[in-house]
């Protein structure tokens, strides 16, 4: 055969079509069956055959629910999930996206029951229904759109800097997921990066430090405090200014988690949403990667330790009452009532923590043991979030009166 000298693609196309190798319809063939797949990978749900000989699969609706739907042969079913996405590609919003990401997700274990909730409060909190942005087709959303809804959902609600990234966190979510289903074009991750925000855009909160920790001079008087009244709650608070750990991490703790010289930080409180209530329970992980870890105790600790052994020997956590696990937020109402018994400005449990961190790091501790010792990844952590001088305005005063003396 003599050669064909073929320039480009089309030449070869238009040369197959004239000779009759392949015609235009088997073209549309091949066509349909590469969109079919392509429509087909878009569906995480399983797909199975039933004992009745029906094939079954599940689908996402609105409200994020999963119904089944079955067809007499698989080809049947694939043929309605391909008119399915079809459908719902022209009529795909910001909340079907949300949707399916979030419960695939979920499906695959990519995020626990609690972060799901999370996530659920606060797309319904920065999505309300009657948004221009939720009630335009995604298909049809620009770049412009995005821009106005981000600094007006900024001015609107009044979003911190912290705030704001719970906000980039779902529309990376939702957009990445939403171009993957071929709902939208946007490149969201390019979008963001390029998004110029003023700094004076954002709510600031401008913090009271001598609130954020407990003051050098306080200290003493709070753990004389607890330390005289031993009950089960004060010995939780003592334990906590003597290991920093979250207050949801000591409300698991139990007696296996106790050895000679430390303890073994292994579950935390957290709160689920179970038939639309929300409930407080116990996770067996801790809330950080990090946050799996053994925390060295002071040798103060013992008669700590002790004192709730003796008045809890048999419970199954270390802090029970009435034979009922003590949930954390009741120990922020009796570190209330202390504050105001002691005339002492209110601070929250996650101010204890803060207050070892502090401690630890005026006391130039080891910096990778300290991150250790709070479950943090690296101590720029507890340096940036967590430490806050509080040191007396007399010892302030010493020393600077030390440092300038010219």
């Amino acid at each position: 055969m003599a050669d064909i000298d073929i320039a480009n693609e089309k030449e070869v196309l238009q040369y197959a079509l004239d000779s009759g190798i392949i015609t235009v319809e088997s073209i549309k063939d091949v066509v349909a069956d590469m969109k079919k797949k392509e429509i087909l990978a878009q569906h995480s749900q399983k797909i199975w055959q039933g004992l009745d000989g029906n094939w079954h699969t599940h689908i996402i609706m609105e409200d994020g629910k999963r119904v089944v739907r079955h067809r007499k042969t698989r080809e049947e079913l694939e043929d309605y999930l391909v008119d399915y996405y079809k459908k719902l590609e022209e009529s795909v919003y910001i909340k079907d996206v949300f949707w399916k990401w979030m419960n695939e997700k979920l499906d695959y274990g990519e995020i626990k029951k609690q972060s799901y909730d999370k996530y659920c409060a606060e797309f319904k909190r920065f999505f309300p229904r009657d948004n221009f942005i939720c009630i335009k087709k995604m298909k049809n959303i620009t770049e412009e759109d995005l821009e106005r809804f981000i600094k007006t959902t900024i001015r609107d609600m009044e979003l911190t800097r912290k705030a704001y990234s719970g906000l980039v966190t779902l529309l990376n979510g939702i957009f990445k997921y939403g171009k993957k289903m071929g709902c939208t074009t946007i490149s969201i991750s390019t979008f963001i990066k390029d998004l110029y925000l003023p700094k004076n855009i954002f709510k600031k909160n401008f913090k009271d430090r001598k609130k954020e920790v407990f003051m050098e001079d306080e200290i003493p008087v709070i753990i004389g405090y607890l330390k005289g009244n031993p009950d089960i709650w004060n010995l939780a608070l003592l334990l906590q200014f003597e290991t920093g750990a979250r207050i949801g991490e000591i409300s698991t703790l139990k007696k296996e988690d106790i050895k000679k010289h430390s303890i073994l930080i292994r579950r935390t409180e957290v709160k689920v949403k179970v038939d639309d209530k929300w409930k407080m329970t116990v996770s067996e992980l801790p809330k950080t990667d990090a946050g799996y870890r053994e925390i060295i105790l002071p040798p103060s600790a013992e008669w700590t330790i002790s004192k709730i052994l003796t008045l809890n020997p048999d419970g199954e956590f270390l802090f029970m009452d009435k034979g009922k696990r003590i949930r954390e937020n009741t120990y922020n109402k009796r570190l209330n009532r202390i504050c105001d018994k002691l005339n002492l400005p209110h601070r929250t449990t996650h101010k204890i923590r803060k207050t070892y961190g502090t401690t630890l790091l005026d006391s130039d501790v080891n910096d990778s043991f300290v991150a250790e010792q709070m479950g943090h990844t690296d101590v720029s952590t507890t340096r940036k979030l967590y430490y806050y001088s509080n040191k007396s305005y007399k010892t302030k005063v010493s020393q600077i009166s030390e440092a300038i003396d010219f």
